[in-house]
């Protein structure tokens, strides 16, 4: 197997359920569980193996991988962190890089007022905007279309569940009038008898750099305010034309963030996205959810759930695709050159790239229109094929419409799960985590009314998702050629 490492990667996934499948140039295969704590390797073909050989299949848990393994492993959770709501950081596999030690137990964050913030030019024209320790750090893309956030986040702790507290707060707020400041204070008290912590002192509050990758189309609230920081300095430095601007106006959610005026120190605190637990409470659910894999006796029969579960990022050739999921869905396109594709709504069929130009100290953004049906040649010495890029990313497109469209019962997910037991924080105040347990109670019994119309639909969904496997197939085999 540590041959095997130095295979370069075609094609990087995650899903809606934040599991990530990963295949690599000779047909291995790479699964992370939702969670990141548990992960299942595919062997692929090797020279001296025998055409008909089953491939060899390893599962473990993620912190405890084999040396062997280990760069396997932490590419894959550089790419699901990288867009991950909360990301997995198993000390164990961090051994040999920069740690901090924390400076706030709460991982929180201040940023500049308006008056006072510098933003920083980068080498590529980047708007760069840091926290008042200097220790986050987010910068906007030349385009204005994607940022891109460094933080400090702690490792990964060990949580101990103790289901008993949890209940008795979930039934106290059902059945008790309580305001909801009592709420949040039984919150606060399950969270302090449901967290221990079984490191060493010295390793106890120690964190490391995570980095993210966003849309401004799709912001978090830990960056709302951040970015339009961002924006103010980017808008000053941009050239636009004003009609290309109300229409960024009305589409962009940047432009419906807080005003940018001079806030206090409490409205310019933030708590920073922390780390999923380091023992994922339900592993039981990571069989029914994460393990993609054709049965290895019949490898022309794909498994039923591949077409239900909905990709949200996809990597490729260098190329990264992400759905944003909107009332119509759309794909944003990064081709790693600064510039953004990203497509127009109702009308799929158009795609608008945002192209950054430098001119004496500016950035003009160009927006060219382009048209499925009419892309443009491809031109020799140029980075990337817009043709393939956009015809892709509408393909791409389109399956996800017609997979959410035929999705009838959500797949279960150990992230819900976690989240269910746990208080939800908003601008560093803990809420009842009742009201997150209820509404995915709904969707639950939900779900199960509708089971016995997912089973009458097993069989067209096996057949679309052939369809789907030999589509992609296809492409790899398209990518490998050129």
């Amino acid at each position: 197997m540590e041959a095997e490492v130095s295979f370069s990667r075609t094609m990087m996934i995650m899903y809606e359920d934040e599991s990530v499948d990963i295949r690599y140039g000779n047909g291995t295969q790479l699964q992370l569980s939702p969670c990141g704590s548990e992960f299942m390797l595919v062997k692929g073909s090797v020279a001296s193996g025998h055409a008909h050989q089953i491939p060899t299949r390893v599962r473990q848990r993620t912190r405890f991988t084999i040396s062997a393994y280990k760069e396997f492993i932490l590419s894959a959770l550089a790419f699901r962190n990288k867009y991950a709501s909360q990301p997995y950081l198993p000390k164990e596999l961090f051994i040999h890089c920069r740690k901090q030690p924390l400076q706030s137990i709460n991982m929180e964050v201040e940023w500049p007022s308006l008056s006072s913030c510098e933003a920083e030019i980068g080498p590529e024209n980047e708007t760069i905007i840091k926290s008042e320790d200097k220790r986050n750090v987010l910068t906007l893309s030349p385009s204005g279309e994607e940022f891109f956030v460094d933080y400090e986040c702690r490792f990964s702790q060990i949580v101990h569940q103790q289901p008993q507290h949890l209940k008795i707060g979930i039934e106290c707020s059902q059945n008790k009038q309580q305001s909801p400041i009592d709420d949040i204070q039984n919150a606060k008290k399950l969270s302090l008898q449901t967290i221990t912590n079984e490191a060493k002192p010295e390793e106890k509050y120690q964190s490391i750099t995570v980095v993210q990758h966003f849309s401004c189309h799709t912001v978090a609230p830990p960056w709302c305010y951040p970015l339009s920081l961002a924006r103010h300095h980017w808008t000053a430095r941009a050239s636009i034309p004003s009609d290309c601007q109300k229409e960024k106006t009305r589409n962009s959610k940047t432009d419906q963030m807080p005003n940018t005026t001079d806030l206090g120190i409490e409205a310019r605190r933030f708590r920073l996205p922390q780390a999923l637990p380091l023992i994922c409470p339900s592993p039981h659910l990571h069989r029914f959810i994460s393990w993609k894999y054709p049965d290895p006796i019949t490898p022309k029969q794909p498994s039923q759930n591949f077409l239900n579960d909905l990709v949200k990022v996809m990597w490729c050739q260098g190329v990264t695709y992400r759905i944003l999921e909107k009332d119509v869905p759309l794909i944003e396109v990064s081709p790693g050159d600064g510039s953004v594709i990203r497509s127009n709504g109702v009308l799929n069929m158009y795609f608008t790239h945002y192209k950054p130009e430098y001119q004496l100290g500016q950035t003009n953004v160009k927006e060219v229109t382009y048209h499925v049906n009419g892309l443009p040649p491809d031109i020799p010495g140029q980075l990337y094929s817009i043709s393939s890029i956009v015809s892709w990313a509408s393909s791409l497109l389109g399956r996800y419409q017609e997979a959410k469209n035929m999705r009838i019962m959500a797949t279960p997910s150990c992230l819900i799960q976690h989240n269910v037991f746990q208080p939800t924080m908003i601008n560093g105040n803990l809420t009842n985590p009742s009201s997150f347990s209820l509404h995915n109670n709904d969707k639950t019994i939900k779900s199960r009314e509708n089971a016995t119309v997912m089973e009458s639909r097993i069989s067209e969904v096996r057949q679309r998702t052939s369809k789907e496997i030999q589509d992609i197939d296809m492409f790899l085999t398209a990518a490998r050629n050129t």
